[in-house]
């Protein structure tokens, strides 16, 4: 229980002095022991300086001496080290399961940086060890590999270095509060439509159109996020200028709904059948709604509502 209490006060600690998306290190936020073989190293300059004692050795005792003096300046070295280097969390990637989630980190050292190494207390095997960095600020991306969809917080990363010898072990902690997500794996399959829509004979998709759709009542310049399949081609082809057409009816030309419960299979299958069904709604220019057992995206289209439907099927 007191071993409990004291993880829980330490980590309270760290919470309060290293939550942030930038961290400059220094004497407040460094922290700095001996190695595992630091304290081997210092063991045996203390069996020298005994046998030294015992047999009156001063050969013996000038090599313990030299060994306590060479861990000493170790400590001060490997905490230059990382002194004055700012650490910025710029961005994690959201990406689809299978894939890996890139963090973007800006690393400005204030001084030539050794054996720098970056690890995390969820995500194992980051692939950053022993870099080398001159003083000049640097992008830095680190692979997470996750394997289960969901929404995630950036977590607790670790800042160690084991320079010099690898006798002392420099640390500190960056808390960034970031958030990203790993997306279902897209499962290729047929758009699923609701059954009251008809099918698209050209594409293959079902779709319901408007009894109005060969009559729009004005053209408006395209603006990003519109659907792509309301362009006039026709007036393009004339003045090399992207025009959509508005209807006078309340109905667009595609109007699609992906259901959860109209979709076959088990719980994961139907939400990667789904975000495929969303990339290749988007990829053929269509608008589209998602139905969720625990939300529904409005009907939309462009890269900001895929965003939108991704993170809720994640989410599910």
């Amino acid at each position: 229980m007191a071993l409990g209490s004291y993880k829980d006060w330490l980590n309270s600690v760290i919470t309060k002095k290293h939550s942030a998306n930038t961290i400059t290190l220094s004497h407040e936020n460094i922290y700095v022991v001996p190695s595992k073989s630091g304290f081997l190293f210092l063991f045996f300059a203390l069996l020298n300086f005994v046998i030294g004692i015992n047999y009156q050795n001063n050969l013996i005792l000038g090599v313990a001496y030299l060994m306590l003096m060479l861990q000493i300046s170790a400590l001060f070295y490997g905490y230059m080290n990382l002194h004055g280097m700012r650490l910025e969390l710029l961005d994690i990637k959201s990406n689809f399961v299978g894939n890996h989630n890139l963090a973007k980190f800006r690393i400005t050292p204030s001084a030539e940086v050794y054996s720098l190494n970056i690890f995390h207390s969820e995500f194992d095997n980051l692939d950053f060890q022993n870099k080398h960095f001159d003083v000049k600020p640097q992008n830095q991306i680190i692979k997470l590999h996750l394997e289960r969809r969901g929404k995630y917080s950036s977590g607790k990363f670790k800042i160690q270095s084991s320079y010099p010898f690898g006798l002392v072990n420099v640390w500190s902690y960056l808390l960034p509060n970031k958030q990203f997500y790993v997306y279902p794996a897209p499962l290729k399959c047929e758009l699923d439509i609701q059954s009251s829509l008809e099918a698209d004979s050209d594409t293959g998709v079902k779709s319901k159109r408007s009894d109005s759709f060969e009559d729009f009542s004005s053209l408006t310049k395209y603006q990003k996020g519109m659907s792509k399949n309301r362009i006039s081609w026709r007036h393009f082809a004339k003045s090399q200028e992207l025009l959509v057409k508005d209807y006078e009816g309340e109905e667009q030309s595609i109007s699609h709904v992906l259901d959860f419960f109209k979709v076959e299979g088990a719980k994961e299958t139907k939400l990667s059948k789904l975000c495929y069904q969303v990339l290749e709604a988007d990829k053929q220019g269509h608008e589209f709604a998602l139905k969720l057992p625990n939300a529904y995206i409005k009907m939309g289209s462009g890269e900001s509502h895929v965003t939108r439907c991704l993170e809720a099927l994640s989410e599910c």
